[in-house]
């Protein structure tokens, strides 16, 4: 009765749950959690404020149920960050949605993506994409899409962009044009 208890069970389990699924990837349909209005500050080396990152909402799925892997992200809702450096006015940035990926050191922005800087005198540089590459360690964002930036009395549009933010640095890929009122 036993040897006919022990085949049935065998007979009717699935083949993968004889092997190790230690790295199998699972459904992530549904967020390990969810954090409503969350904020998360990144500190320098010497322990000055570097960025700030907020959101409405952020969903954190996890590939795998048993351990945090390369592969998890954070699905954000409204995201806005927010870089420091010293002796420069911060650049600010936000857009619709968002997604983290590598433990926050990669993050796309999707939708109505907005960046922007006030100088000493308020006035304001801004640049707005649909979509934007975020590396926040390094300061840095890029895009392949077409971007309008607008500052007092000009306007450019280019398909494409290199933003070194801590150097006040945008590079522009293609299709460059520029209108400059004096």
């Amino acid at each position: 009765m036993t040897l006919t208890l022990l085949f049935l069970l065998l007979w009717e389990s699935p083949p993968q749950s004889f092997f190790n699924q230690d790295d199998a990837p699972t459904s992530t349909k549904y967020p390990a959690s969810i954090l409503i209005n969350t904020v998360s500050r990144r500190y320098d080396d010497e322990g000055k404020l570097n960025s700030v990152f907020k959101a409405s909402e952020a969903r954190y799925f996890q590939v795998n149920p048993r351990r945090p892997t390369k592969r998890d992200y954070v699905e954000v809702k409204e995201p806005k960050l927010t870089f420091y450096t010293v002796d420069k006015p911060p650049w600010d940035m936000t857009a619709r949605t968002g997604k983290s990926k590598n433990n926050g050191n990669l993050i796309q922005l999707k939708g109505d993506v907005h960046l922007w800087q006030s100088d000493s005198e308020n006035l304001v540089s801004e640049l707005t994409t649909p979509y934007l590459v975020v590396k926040p360690e390094q300061q840095y964002a890029e895009t392949n899409k077409p971007v309008i930036i607008s500052s007092p009395g000009s306007t450019t549009n280019a398909v494409g962009m290199k933003a070194y933010l801590q150097t006040d640095t945008i590079k522009l890929l293609s299709k460059v044009r520029g209108i400059h009122e004096p």
